[in-house]
């Protein structure tokens, strides 16, 4: 079908990318986690658990997008097996290591436009709670609340065909490696991903 020539639409539409998800033996997009690992670059689409990008590395079409807000997503649940440095594996110690090791980058045709520590990019959504035991740990990547996503201060326009990638950096504290637990985990389920949250101007068909 021909586009409408001079019209255009602008919609709200978040774009996410997975780092990793499943369970051990069984992660997607890839089958181990990685130090550093490249995201919105993939062909594999088709897969919305792992992304809703329709192509890779920039939008298609003619489309504009306007980024207002990023997010990181965080889940994990019935994690088993032995730590980096000794001990269990746990639900809340795969948090604590996530919000602590994990720094993302977003580019822009190879330039860095943004950086960033999961604890400044919170997920305004999801699973809430604490262990029970005590009270100030949560499982979380911040408030469950839309007040609480990272708004960013001046908008980052991605032009049209323009290409991007988001970078994800897990960067280990001490002997606490949130890689080697992944890799290590016997049993759990988890998922690590990122939202670019704005408006897209897409032609009108």
């Amino acid at each position: 079908m021909p586009k409408i020539a001079q019209r255009k639409e602008e919609i709200h539409q978040p774009y996410w990318a997975t780092v990793i998800r499943g369970t051990p033996g069984a992660f997607q997009p890839i089958a181990a986690m990685q130090a550093t690992t490249t995201l919105f670059v993939s062909t594999a689409t088709g897969n919305l658990a792992i992304t809703n990008m329709d192509g890779s590395s920039a939008f298609s079409s003619d489309s504009i997008y306007r980024i207002l807000a990023m997010r990181v997503f965080l889940y994990f649940r019935g994690c088993a097996g032995t730590a980096s440095y000794g001990g269990a594996i746990s639900d809340h110690m795969m948090y604590h290591r996530a919000m602590s090791q994990l720094y993302w980058e977003l580019k822009v045709a190879s330039k860095v436009e943004f950086q960033a520590m999961t604890s400044y990019l919170p997920a305004g959504g999801g699973l809430y709670g604490d262990v029970g035991s005590d009270t100030t740990v949560f499982f979380v990547n911040g408030m469950p609340s839309q007040e609480s996503i990272c708004k960013l201060a001046r908008s980052i326009s991605l032009p049209a065909r323009q290409g991007f990638q988001v970078v994800c950096n897990s960067i280990a504290l001490g002997a606490a490696n949130l890689v080697t637990d992944i890799n290590a985990l016997t049993a759990g389920e988890i998922h690590i991903s990122y939202a670019l949250d704005g408006l897209i101007l897409r032609d009108v068909l």
